[in-house]
């Protein structure tokens, strides 16, 4: 009787996750619209907003953005779609990171998302340091990681960006989009073979967890043996990394505010401000990267309009309700740093050599031993786009997600949803900026999307 019980819960529960797949398709898997230019705010409300789709408008930030800044009515803002309709010659806004050089000067410091590998806050396979005496390695385990942060100048943002990606051939595999005078730095090359990084099922290089000083944490399981560890305050040679400008804390009015003086950005874009009904946007962002750089799939609450300035931008999207098919889980959290670490061969200058790892982050809260955050496991481009689900059996929900990879173009803008799930990376050297508009947390979509986060939990 048992087993019949347990039986019959199981086809409950597949009819259930069947009638949700075959539903969500047919509610939310549509073609994106791409509209000519920027809708009014009630078409924008009743077309995109209330079903809660995604849409590409063109022509959002004209190229002549300082008669356009700030929108405060309903009557400049028809003035402005009007304006749009009308003149043919004008042209969306391009910028490149050349022309943002050439603006705020080369010695203007930032701070930027630096990564050994460009996969910057996912989830990836960490090695915990363990000490054996028969020479095995420690054990594993997934957590979710953070970018290192380190301040530098433009100047030297641009020569880390635009660092060579040697082929096997030896030669450069990267298209150089601009030419630029200042010095390349090559990718560094040694005469000897190193041997190959170790690698997870994802395809990812497991780094090992480090710790803040010798003799820290010597009762985590992690931490085995003691070994000599320690993280320096001074600036360290980075090695070949790749760099992000990501900051996603209302840098371009704050940390790029002499950027956004020039007023090439508007201030808001009111059909969008008026259709979402919560105020000014709480952030606009300033994105520089390249193809190196990916942000793995995740949601955000805010309403997101983000616009390229030159490049091209990928986005890999799926609508919230997939929620119960994306294996989102809990993880410990730790940041990728570089760390100075005593060498054994001692031929290193003052017997130190600079590596990469991973510090876990320590919680404020007494009690507590880590702190954790909810991430999406699998890499959904990967497993469902690329491999078009060959290999789910670690993941088998993912095979009724519905993922849809978008490309945006220079003078394109994307609207994004509030809790739209996304996967971001680049085509090759791009600049965007993104509004984020505050969601409405007493909206329908809220209490769906937090009713289908409780069922996966049943």
């Amino acid at each position: 009787a048992l087993l019949l019980l347990f039986s019959y819960l199981l086809l409950l529960e597949h009819c259930h996750i069947i009638i949700i797949y075959s539903q969500v398709g047919s509610l939310w898997c549509r073609p994106i619209a791409i509209l000519e230019h920027p809708p009014d705010s009630f078409s924008f409300l009743r077309d995109y907003v209330h079903p809660n789709v995604p849409c590409i408008i063109r022509n959002a930030i004209p190229s002549n953005s300082t008669a356009t800044t700030t929108k405060t009515s309903t009557t400049a803002t028809t003035t402005t779609t009007s304006k749009h309709r009308t003149d043919k010659r004008q042209t969306p806004l391009h910028l490149t990171l050349e022309d943002i050089l050439e603006i705020i000067g080369r010695d203007e410091e930032i701070t930027v998302d630096v990564t050994p590998d460009g996969h910057g806050d996912c989830v990836r396979s960490v090695r915990c340091r363990e000490d054996f005496p028969d020479g095995t390695t420690g054990t594993m385990r997934r957590m979710f990681v953070k970018p290192h942060e380190q301040v530098m100048t433009m100047g030297e943002f641009r020569r880390c960006l635009r660092r060579r990606i040697p082929t096997k051939n030896g030669e450069d595999e990267r298209q150089v989009l601009f030419r630029d005078t200042s010095p390349t730095i090559a990718a560094s090359a040694t005469a000897e073979q190193l041997p190959p990084p170790e690698v997870d099922d994802f395809g990812l290089e497991v780094f090992p967890i480090l710790f803040h000083t010798k003799g820290d944490n010597e009762d985590d399981e992690c931490n085995g043996a003691k070994h000599q560890d320690s993280i320096q305050d001074e600036k360290l040679d980075l090695g070949d990394p790749v760099v992000y400008y990501s900051r996603q804390n209302d840098c371009l009015r704050t940390e790029m505010k002499k950027l956004f003086s020039h007023h090439l950005f508007p201030n808001t874009f009111q059909f969008a401000e008026d259709a979402f009904g919560t105020g000014p946007p709480d952030a606009i962002n300033l994105w520089i990267g390249n193809e190196k750089s990916v942000s793995s799939m995740h949601k955000d609450h805010y309403e997101n309009l983000f616009y390229v300035c030159s490049g091209q931008k990928e986005f890999v999207l799926c609508p919230p309700s997939d929620v119960l098919f994306l294996h989102e889980g809990m993880f410990s959290s730790g940041t990728f740093r570089r760390m100075k670490e005593v060498a054994e061969d001692g031929e290193t200058e003052n017997g130190l050599t600079s590596r990469w790892g991973v510090v876990p982050d320590e919680s404020d809260c007494e009690g507590a031993s880590d702190v954790r955050t909810k991430w999406i496991e699998p890499d959904i481009k990967k497993i469902c786009l690329e491999e078009r689900h060959q290999n789910t059996s670690e993941f088998p929900l993912l095979s009724k997600a519905h993922p849809v990879k978008v490309l945006v173009s220079e003078g394109e803008m994307i609207y994004i949803p509030s809790l739209w799930y996304h996967r971001v990376t680049q085509t090759c050297e791009t600049v965007g900026v993104n509004y984020w508009f505050d969601m409405k947390f007493d909206s329908p979509h809220w209490c769906y999307f937090n009713f289908l986060q409780n069922l996966k939990k049943i």
